[in-house]
């Protein structure tokens, strides 16, 4: 056996493996963190190493596949993690925080009345119970969570979800995180963080879901007052702040 022809295998197997290794998880057992860059990293060297093993002397065709399953692949990221819907956040710095009519796992009422006197607050908008990026968001938050909590930072995450399917976030996150269910389309209208698309196609038949609403990753900080200090709102589905960044507001120092 020769090294080109070790290389194309080498290349096609890690480039095929490291797609396979995304969507099963995925699709089949509702468990999924990662982070999208590290597997476009393992896909990208998958064909690199296909390329090599093909000037080497590999057979060709092999290599071929190799960079076909790459270039499928990032055409597919690239299309999928784009966030249709709403046009721009509608709110923003200095904006009154905006109305909510949310709910607990255990089914207990929040509102945006709650959330502003728990302040200063985080208010963290997720895709949902089968978003591995969102679920890899609220481990950052975790990891950043003695320097939000020392700033006196309370946080809450949201999601079109219902109880039953945010449950199992809530117990990941502990009392550390307060996960809430049932945002709707109107608030996510009014917020302007509406992802019409919702769940990506692909995931429907094993994950369920329609394209009706889900929300944009959206994060929000308010202050004592009931006004927003900071906002963001992502412009893909990878895009999310590093958590610390909440803490340059010079208006969630402590009183």
């Amino acid at each position: 056996m020769t090294l080109g022809l070790i290389l194309v295998i080498l290349g096609l197997v890690t480039v095929v493996g490291t797609i396979v290794a995304f969507f099963v998880p995925y699709m089949f057992f509702e468990w999924f963190t990662y982070r999208f860059w590290v597997v476009h990293v393992l896909v990208a060297t998958g064909a690199v190493v296909a390329i090599a093993g093909w000037v080497l002397g590999g057979p060709a065709v092999v290599a071929i596949i190799a960079v076909a399953f790459a270039i499928g692949w990032f055409v597919l990221t690239t299309v999928e993690n784009r966030i249709p819907g709403s046009r721009r956040l509608a709110v923003g710095p200095g904006d009154l925080f905006p109305p909510l009519r949310l709910s607990t796992v255990d089914g207990r009422p929040v509102d945006d009345r709650e959330i502003v006197g728990s302040a200063p607050a985080l208010l963290v908008f997720y895709r949902g119970w089968w978003c591995p990026t969102s679920k890899m968001q609220m481990h950052d938050l975790l990891d950043a969570y003695d320097e939000l909590s020392a700033a006196g930072l309370t946080i809450y995450a949201a999601s079109v979800d219902g109880a039953e399917e945010a449950a199992p976030l809530q117990e990941v996150v502990g009392e550390r995180i307060t996960i809430l269910c049932g945002l709707d389309a109107a608030t996510l209208d009014a917020v302007g963080a509406h992802d019409t698309r919702g769940r990506p196609w692909f995931t429907r038949p094993f994950l369920g879901g329609t394209s009706e609403t889900t929300a944009m990753p959206t994060s929000l900080v308010v202050d004592r007052d009931g006004r927003i200090v900071m906002a963001h709102r992502a412009k893909r589905v990878d895009d999310r702040p590093v958590p610390l960044r909440w803490l340059r507001s010079p208006r969630l120092a402590p009183a």
